[in-house]
Protein backbone atom coordinates (compact mmCIF):
# COMPACT_ATOMS: atom_id res chain seq x y z
CA UNK A 1 0.00 0.00 0.00
CA UNK A 2 3.12 2.31 0.72
CA UNK A 3 4.74 1.67 -2.67
CA UNK A 4 0.71 2.99 -4.31
CA UNK A 5 0.71 6.28 -2.19
CA UNK A 6 4.52 7.26 -2.86
CA UNK A 7 3.41 6.39 -6.68
CA UNK A 8 0.83 8.51 -6.07
CA UNK A 9 2.47 11.62 -4.89
CA UNK A 10 5.01 10.96 -7.32
CA UNK A 11 2.25 11.59 -10.08
CA UNK A 12 0.32 14.76 -8.22
CA UNK A 13 3.94 16.44 -7.79
CA UNK A 14 4.45 16.29 -11.47
CA UNK A 15 1.33 17.49 -12.46
CA UNK A 16 2.41 20.29 -10.26
CA UNK A 17 5.36 20.68 -12.60
CA UNK A 18 3.06 20.64 -16.09
CA UNK A 19 0.86 23.73 -14.74
CA UNK A 20 3.78 25.40 -13.54
CA UNK A 21 5.33 25.03 -17.04
CA UNK A 22 1.91 25.83 -18.48
CA UNK A 23 1.46 29.18 -16.70
CA UNK A 24 4.74 30.25 -18.09
CA UNK A 25 3.87 29.90 -21.57
CA UNK A 26 0.17 31.44 -21.02
CA UNK A 27 1.64 33.88 -19.16
CA UNK A 28 5.05 34.73 -21.74
CA UNK A 29 7.32 34.56 -19.05
CA UNK A 30 11.34 34.36 -20.34
CA UNK A 31 11.74 30.13 -20.46
CA UNK A 32 15.47 30.79 -19.99
CA UNK A 33 14.67 33.07 -16.78
CA UNK A 34 12.23 30.67 -15.31
CA UNK A 35 14.20 27.58 -15.98
CA UNK A 36 16.98 29.31 -13.82
CA UNK A 37 15.40 30.16 -10.83
CA UNK A 38 13.66 26.51 -10.86
CA UNK A 39 16.61 25.06 -10.59
CA UNK A 40 18.05 27.66 -7.93
CA UNK A 41 14.72 26.99 -5.72
CA UNK A 42 15.31 23.16 -6.03
CA UNK A 43 18.69 24.00 -4.94
CA UNK A 44 18.35 25.99 -1.53
CA UNK A 45 14.54 23.21 -1.06
CA UNK A 46 16.78 20.19 -0.85
CA UNK A 47 19.18 22.09 1.21
CA UNK A 48 16.75 23.30 3.77
CA UNK A 49 15.39 19.56 3.60
CA UNK A 50 19.16 18.03 4.27
CA UNK A 51 19.62 20.31 7.25
CA UNK A 52 16.00 19.92 8.79
CA UNK A 53 15.86 16.20 8.51
CA UNK A 54 19.54 14.75 8.58
CA UNK A 55 21.61 17.88 9.96
CA UNK A 56 24.51 15.50 10.45
CA UNK A 57 24.85 14.68 6.64
CA UNK A 58 28.42 15.46 4.74
CA UNK A 59 29.12 15.56 1.46
CA UNK A 60 31.18 12.94 -0.61
CA UNK A 61 33.17 14.25 -3.49
CA UNK A 62 31.71 10.77 -5.10
CA UNK A 63 28.70 12.99 -6.26
CA UNK A 64 30.62 15.50 -8.33
CA UNK A 65 30.76 13.63 -11.31
CA UNK A 66 27.33 11.89 -11.83
CA UNK A 67 25.67 15.31 -10.76
CA UNK A 68 27.18 17.14 -13.62
CA UNK A 69 26.55 14.78 -15.70
CA UNK A 70 22.74 14.18 -14.83
CA UNK A 71 23.03 18.37 -14.34
CA UNK A 72 24.08 19.04 -18.07
CA UNK A 73 21.80 16.30 -19.61
CA UNK A 74 19.19 18.48 -18.10
CA UNK A 75 20.12 21.50 -19.51
CA UNK A 76 21.02 20.16 -22.89
CA UNK A 77 17.36 17.83 -23.09
CA UNK A 78 15.82 21.21 -22.51
CA UNK A 79 17.30 22.79 -25.21
CA UNK A 80 16.61 20.17 -27.54
CA UNK A 81 13.14 20.49 -26.42
CA UNK A 82 12.96 23.98 -27.24
CA UNK A 83 14.54 23.70 -30.80
CA UNK A 84 12.42 20.70 -31.49
CA UNK A 85 9.30 22.07 -30.38
CA UNK A 86 9.32 25.23 -32.93
CA UNK A 87 11.19 23.26 -35.80
CA UNK A 88 8.58 19.98 -36.07
CA UNK A 89 5.73 20.81 -33.41
CA UNK A 90 5.15 19.64 -29.55
CA UNK A 91 3.18 17.09 -30.52
CA UNK A 92 6.06 14.95 -31.77
CA UNK A 93 8.57 16.61 -29.79
CA UNK A 94 6.66 15.48 -26.59
CA UNK A 95 5.40 11.90 -27.98
CA UNK A 96 9.28 11.13 -28.11
CA UNK A 97 10.37 12.86 -24.92
CA UNK A 98 7.79 10.55 -23.14
CA UNK A 99 8.46 7.58 -24.95
CA UNK A 100 11.99 7.89 -24.06
CA UNK A 101 10.85 5.78 -20.77
CA UNK A 102 11.68 2.55 -23.56
CA UNK A 103 15.59 3.23 -22.62
CA UNK A 104 15.33 3.12 -18.50
CA UNK A 105 13.47 0.39 -18.70
CA UNK A 106 15.80 -1.69 -21.22
CA UNK A 107 18.25 -0.87 -18.46
CA UNK A 108 16.32 -2.18 -15.80
CA UNK A 109 15.21 -5.04 -17.27
CA UNK A 110 18.32 -6.03 -19.07
CA UNK A 111 21.10 -4.26 -17.15
CA UNK A 112 20.01 -4.32 -13.32
CA UNK A 113 18.18 -7.33 -12.92
CA UNK A 114 14.65 -6.03 -12.42
CA UNK A 115 12.51 -9.07 -14.52
CA UNK A 116 9.94 -9.74 -11.76
CA UNK A 117 6.36 -10.37 -13.86
CA UNK A 118 8.19 -9.42 -16.88
CA UNK A 119 5.71 -10.69 -19.23
CA UNK A 120 3.57 -8.37 -18.07
CA UNK A 121 5.44 -5.33 -17.57
CA UNK A 122 6.05 -5.64 -21.16
CA UNK A 123 2.27 -6.09 -22.07
CA UNK A 124 1.83 -2.68 -19.88
CA UNK A 125 4.84 -0.92 -21.55
CA UNK A 126 3.81 -1.63 -24.86
CA UNK A 127 0.22 -0.49 -24.39
CA UNK A 128 1.14 2.91 -22.16
CA UNK A 129 3.67 3.86 -25.15
CA UNK A 130 1.12 3.48 -27.64
CA UNK A 131 -1.66 5.54 -25.29
CA UNK A 132 1.32 8.05 -24.61
CA UNK A 133 1.80 8.38 -28.94
CA UNK A 134 -2.23 8.74 -29.54
CA UNK A 135 -2.64 11.82 -27.02
CA UNK A 136 0.59 13.46 -27.76
CA UNK A 137 1.06 13.24 -31.41
CA UNK A 138 -0.64 15.55 -33.90
CA UNK A 139 0.69 16.76 -37.49
CA UNK A 140 2.24 19.56 -38.07
CA UNK A 141 2.74 22.15 -40.74
CA UNK A 142 6.46 22.84 -39.15
CA UNK A 143 8.76 20.45 -41.21
CA UNK A 144 12.56 21.32 -41.77
CA UNK A 145 15.51 19.51 -43.22
CA UNK A 146 16.00 16.26 -41.31
CA UNK A 147 12.79 16.29 -39.46
CA UNK A 148 13.65 13.24 -37.26
CA UNK A 149 16.63 14.25 -35.85
CA UNK A 150 15.70 16.71 -33.48
CA UNK A 151 12.86 14.66 -31.91
CA UNK A 152 14.85 11.83 -32.17
CA UNK A 153 18.03 13.45 -29.89
CA UNK A 154 15.22 14.36 -27.31
CA UNK A 155 14.41 10.57 -27.58
CA UNK A 156 17.68 10.05 -26.46
CA UNK A 157 18.16 12.66 -23.61
CA UNK A 158 15.78 12.42 -21.70
CA UNK A 159 15.87 8.53 -21.71
CA UNK A 160 19.85 9.16 -20.54
CA UNK A 161 18.32 11.50 -17.87
CA UNK A 162 16.35 8.70 -16.12
CA UNK A 163 18.63 5.92 -17.07
CA UNK A 164 21.47 8.09 -15.08
CA UNK A 165 18.88 9.14 -12.14
CA UNK A 166 18.66 5.54 -11.78
CA UNK A 167 22.14 4.47 -12.32
CA UNK A 168 22.81 6.74 -9.69
CA UNK A 169 20.29 6.11 -7.03
CA UNK A 170 21.86 2.07 -7.38
CA UNK A 171 25.79 2.60 -7.55
CA UNK A 172 26.07 6.38 -6.05
CA UNK A 173 23.88 7.20 -3.24
CA UNK A 174 24.15 4.31 -0.12
CA UNK A 175 22.78 6.66 3.01
CA UNK A 176 19.25 7.77 2.87
CA UNK A 177 20.56 11.32 3.08
CA UNK A 178 22.78 10.82 -0.20
CA UNK A 179 19.72 11.38 -2.02
CA UNK A 180 19.23 14.79 -1.29
CA UNK A 181 22.88 15.46 -1.65
CA UNK A 182 22.61 14.16 -4.85
CA UNK A 183 19.67 16.25 -6.00
CA UNK A 184 21.53 19.23 -4.84
CA UNK A 185 24.57 18.72 -6.84
CA UNK A 186 22.55 18.25 -9.42
CA UNK A 187 20.46 21.25 -9.01
CA UNK A 188 23.57 23.51 -8.32
CA UNK A 189 25.09 22.70 -11.42
CA UNK A 190 21.84 23.00 -13.34
CA UNK A 191 22.05 26.46 -12.37
CA UNK A 192 25.60 26.88 -13.94
CA UNK A 193 24.16 25.11 -17.11
CA UNK A 194 21.40 27.00 -17.56
CA UNK A 195 23.01 30.68 -16.80
CA UNK A 196 25.73 29.85 -19.40
CA UNK A 197 22.40 28.42 -21.74
CA UNK A 198 20.97 31.89 -21.33
CA UNK A 199 23.97 34.07 -21.44
CA UNK A 200 24.33 32.02 -25.09
CA UNK A 201 20.83 32.40 -25.98
CA UNK A 202 20.90 35.91 -25.40
CA UNK A 203 24.25 36.91 -27.00
CA UNK A 204 23.67 35.13 -30.48
CA UNK A 205 19.72 34.64 -30.46
CA UNK A 206 18.55 38.14 -29.01
CA UNK A 207 15.85 38.71 -31.80
CA UNK A 208 14.31 35.20 -31.87
CA UNK A 209 14.90 34.08 -28.76
CA UNK A 210 12.87 30.34 -28.38
CA UNK A 211 10.06 30.21 -25.87
CA UNK A 212 9.13 26.93 -26.75
CA UNK A 213 6.22 28.10 -29.81
CA UNK A 214 4.54 30.59 -27.79
CA UNK A 215 5.18 34.00 -28.95
CA UNK A 216 6.03 36.67 -25.93
CA UNK A 217 3.39 39.15 -25.14
CA UNK A 218 4.14 42.39 -25.06
CA UNK A 219 4.46 43.21 -20.96
CA UNK A 220 4.68 46.94 -20.34
CA UNK A 221 5.32 46.71 -17.11
CA UNK A 222 8.64 45.05 -16.72
CA UNK A 223 8.24 45.26 -13.06
CA UNK A 224 4.69 42.88 -13.34
CA UNK A 225 6.88 40.43 -15.78
CA UNK A 226 9.67 40.14 -13.03
CA UNK A 227 6.86 39.40 -10.49
CA UNK A 228 5.50 36.66 -12.83
CA UNK A 229 9.24 35.17 -13.46
CA UNK A 230 9.76 34.51 -9.48
CA UNK A 231 6.22 33.67 -8.86
CA UNK A 232 6.21 30.90 -11.74
CA UNK A 233 9.90 29.70 -11.68
CA UNK A 234 9.66 29.56 -7.65
CA UNK A 235 6.84 27.44 -8.68
CA UNK A 236 8.42 24.88 -10.90
CA UNK A 237 11.15 24.54 -8.60
CA UNK A 238 9.26 23.43 -5.77
CA UNK A 239 7.31 20.80 -7.65
CA UNK A 240 10.91 19.96 -9.39
CA UNK A 241 12.25 19.13 -6.23
CA UNK A 242 9.48 17.84 -4.74
CA UNK A 243 9.19 15.11 -8.23
CA UNK A 244 13.01 14.58 -8.80
CA UNK A 245 12.91 13.10 -4.69
CA UNK A 246 9.71 10.79 -5.20
CA UNK A 247 11.53 9.72 -8.45
CA UNK A 248 14.56 8.88 -5.84
CA UNK A 249 12.19 7.02 -3.84
CA UNK A 250 10.13 5.26 -6.27
CA UNK A 251 12.87 4.03 -8.29
CA UNK A 252 14.78 2.64 -5.31
CA UNK A 253 11.37 0.99 -4.01
CA UNK A 254 10.16 -0.14 -7.09
CA UNK A 255 12.83 0.56 -10.01
CA UNK A 256 12.99 2.23 -13.35
CA UNK A 257 11.07 -0.52 -14.96
CA UNK A 258 8.07 0.00 -13.02
CA UNK A 259 7.97 3.54 -11.83
CA UNK A 260 8.48 5.39 -14.98
CA UNK A 261 6.08 3.92 -17.37
CA UNK A 262 3.09 4.92 -14.55
CA UNK A 263 4.77 7.99 -14.10
CA UNK A 264 4.81 8.88 -17.93
CA UNK A 265 1.69 7.36 -18.70
CA UNK A 266 -0.24 8.78 -15.65
CA UNK A 267 1.32 12.10 -16.30
CA UNK A 268 0.09 12.43 -19.93
CA UNK A 269 -3.42 11.30 -19.30
CA UNK A 270 -3.97 13.72 -16.02
CA UNK A 271 -2.02 16.48 -17.80
CA UNK A 272 -4.33 16.27 -21.20
CA UNK A 273 -6.92 16.29 -19.26
CA UNK A 274 -6.37 19.33 -17.37
CA UNK A 275 -5.47 20.97 -20.28
CA UNK A 276 -8.96 19.72 -21.71
CA UNK A 277 -11.07 21.21 -18.14
CA UNK A 278 -8.67 24.18 -17.37
CA UNK A 279 -6.78 25.34 -20.37
CA UNK A 280 -9.91 24.90 -23.05
CA UNK A 281 -7.65 22.70 -25.19
CA UNK A 282 -9.12 20.78 -27.66
CA UNK A 283 -10.13 16.75 -27.23
CA UNK A 284 -9.96 14.04 -29.77
CA UNK A 285 -11.23 10.35 -30.27
CA UNK A 286 -8.47 9.10 -30.57
CA UNK A 287 -6.70 11.35 -27.63
CA UNK A 288 -9.16 9.32 -25.55
CA UNK A 289 -8.89 5.78 -26.75
CA UNK A 290 -5.11 6.67 -25.63
CA UNK A 291 -6.59 7.71 -22.52
CA UNK A 292 -8.63 4.21 -21.88
CA UNK A 293 -5.21 2.57 -23.42
CA UNK A 294 -3.23 3.97 -20.75
CA UNK A 295 -5.47 3.18 -17.85
CA UNK A 296 -5.12 -0.37 -19.08
CA UNK A 297 -1.31 -0.15 -19.40
CA UNK A 298 -0.75 1.50 -16.13
CA UNK A 299 -3.10 -1.58 -14.74
CA UNK A 300 -0.68 -4.29 -16.15
CA UNK A 301 2.41 -2.46 -14.97
CA UNK A 302 0.86 -1.96 -11.47
CA UNK A 303 -0.22 -5.80 -11.07
CA UNK A 304 3.48 -6.26 -10.98
CA UNK A 305 4.10 -4.35 -7.47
Amino acid sequence: MQNYIYLIIHILFALGMFISLKLINIKGVNIYKAITLNYFIAALFTLVDLYIYYPQWSYSSKMVLPGIIVALLFTVSFILISYSTIKVGIGLTTALNKMSVLIPVSVGIIYLGQSHALALKLVGIVISLISIFLILYKKSQKRSKGVFILPFLVFISAGMIDTSMELANTYVISETYEKEVFLFTVFSFSVIFSLIAFGINTLFYRKNRIIEGVKKRNVQNSKLATLRMLVYGSMLGIFNFLTSKMILVNVGNLGGSVVYPIHNASVVVFTTIIGLLFFKESFTKRQWVGVILAVVGVSFIASTL
